[in-house]
């Protein structure tokens, strides 16, 4: 099937009827004819018993119900393919979400997310795995949304604009010193495309939302370039998006062999946030509540840039590092993350893929972890190599 860019407000009119109403037989065509290519988590839990339990909400719920399959119905890659529009999405929907969420992050039994940054500085070295891992490119990020907001596939362009200015007059009360760029036409902190541009290609600023299908089709991308920006502290070591996939996503930058001066930095400027007055959504089972379920849980992801070379012959076999990294709990993306590609050394962002039923501290002890069994094999494939 041809991918095609198609926002919300047009994809969503395929699935009603003459009368404006969700129609549920379209809606199960649709996934009928993807599941030919891919079955998404989305596709999977859309079954008969669901259906009938949506038919019993409200016209309004129903309405959401289908907003919340969009990013699915309208992509044939999907994995997951859902957003939640609200945070209560989880508990109104919760028939349809929690066997999703439960498949996705492999929970079995009754789990409840607990927080936990107790983590520890000077024990997760870099240099303790290999000795010439002294200056690497460190990352931790955690999504949030405020409470008391719509999630941003629901976010109208007024609310998306007033969530901004609240974010801006909290940066501008911070312990941390910094700047907000705002993408808004008119905003009193816009910058320029030329600006924005410069911004995305050192890795800072997140890419224009219009060119991913599955962010316009979700609702996601709606009403772009509105109520988006992103802050950066003074020494661009901390930095805040404001309005993509979530309406806040967290982030600090370290270049070091210290995984847990990345997490102190996170930690720092995540109180800084609270201590503004802003209130996070979470839910009392899933922890975070995030847009997408896969960040449910600490909402936290976090990473380093690592060159694998043997791994992946030269750049030439992503799906070898990317196989072989699942095996010990572990993503691995290209250079700029999801969707992007490796270079000819093998330059890969690898991370945990755990989010929901591990505290914060775990995720950073199992990427210590993980790193540790992939340069292992790393290591031995290029004495191997050099012995041929």
């Amino acid at each position: 099937m041809e991918q095609k860019i198609v926002f919300k407000e047009e994809a969503r009119k395929d699935f009603l009827d003459a009368d404006g109403n969700v129609d549920f037989q379209k809606v199960q065509a649709r996934w009928n004819e993807l599941a030919k290519v891919k079955v998404s988590l989305g596709n999977k839990y859309f079954t008969p018993e669901v259906v009938e339990q949506v038919k019993k909400l409200s016209a309004a719920d129903q309405h959401r119900f289908l907003d919340v399959m969009m990013g699915g119905l309208a992509n044939d890659d999907s994995s997951v393919g859902v957003y939640a529009t609200r945070p209560e999405d989880y508990d109104v929907f919760s028939f349809y979400l929690q066997p999703l969420i439960r498949d996705y992050h492999k929970i079995e039994g009754e789990t409840k997310q607990e927080h936990d940054w107790n983590i520890p500085v000077d024990e997760y070295l870099l240099t303790k795995i290999d000795p010439k891992l002294e200056k690497v490119s460190m990352r931790a990020r955690v999504a949030r949304n405020v409470k008391g907001w719509n999630l941003p596939p629901l976010m109208s362009k007024e609310e998306r604009i007033n969530f901004e200015n609240k974010m801006v007059q909290a940066f501008e009360n911070f312990d941390i010193k910094g700047k907000y760029h705002s993408l808004t036409p008119g905003h009193k902190n816009q910058i320029t495309q030329e600006q924005a541009d410069e911004l995305i290609k050192r890795h800072f600023l997140f890419n224009d939302m219009t060119t991913d299908n599955h962010l316009t089709s979700s609702g996601v991308a709606s009403d772009w370039p509105y109520g988006r920006g992103i802050w950066i502290s003074d020494d661009e070591t901390k930095m805040i998006w404001v309005g993509e996939e979530d309406q806040l996503r967290i982030i600090s930058i370290v270049q070091g062999n210290d995984l847990g001066k990345v997490d102190q930095s996170l930690y720092q400027l995540l109180t800084g946030i609270e201590k503004s007055g802003l209130e996070f959504a979470e839910h009392p089972v899933y922890g975070v509540v995030t847009t997408c379920p896969t960040n449910m849980g600490t909402g936290k992801r976090q990473s380093i840039l690592g060159k694998f070379p043997n791994i992946t012959n030269g750049g030439k076999d992503e799906k070898k590092l990317k196989d072989i990294a699942r095996q010990f709990g572990l993503q691995a993306r290209g250079m700029g993350g999801e969707h992007s590609a490796m270079d000819h050394e093998g330059t890969a962002d690898i991370s945990p893929s755990a989010r929901f039923g591990v505290t914060e501290a775990v995720v950073t002890r199992r990427l210590y972890e993980g790193l540790i069994k992939l340069y292992e094999i790393e290591a031995q494939l290029g004495k191997e190599q050099q012995q041929a």
